[in-house]
């Protein structure tokens, strides 16, 4: 994209460059009490070129100095933010105790399972109670 704007300045400065070799004619210039009588348009060309180069340099000068102090301002709100997180994760409890290996595998595999693994199978709904509980 820099490349883009080089190259259009440089083919606007060769306009530019053209038409004050071709316009040499003198003319009369008056701008805000100041008054002369023999200008080559050439120069008012130039002079006026030079003028919209220095307002632009000044404005993106303006707006690189104020994205810096954004940036800045940014970069300080995110440093107090990441000491606020790194506070209060220091601040909070230890995690808690795992469950137990054999009532999480049983979990896992799909059998809610109320107390140890013999419960289950002891339970009145799964159809095989205990050899005692058939008679």
């Amino acid at each position: 994209m820099s490349q883009v704007i080089v190259f259009l300045a440089l083919a606007f400065s060769i306009v530019i460059a053209i038409f004050a070799v071709q316009n040499t004619t003198p003319v009369a210039v008056q701008f805000l009490g100041f008054r002369a009588d023999a200008v080559a348009v050439s120069v008012l060309v130039l002079i006026s070129a030079a003028l919209g180069a220095a307002a632009m340099l000044f404005l993106g000068i303006a707006r690189e100095v104020s994205l810096r102090w954004r940036y800045r301002s940014l970069a300080q709100q995110l440093k107090a933010a990441q000491a606020r997180i790194a506070e209060l994760e220091a601040a909070q409890p230890p995690p808690t105790q795992a469950l137990p290996a054999a009532s999480s595998a049983a979990t896992l595999s799909g059998k809610t399972v109320m107390g140890s693994p013999e419960a289950a199978a002891t339970s009145p709904t799964s159809g095989d109670g205990p050899p005692e509980a058939k008679r």
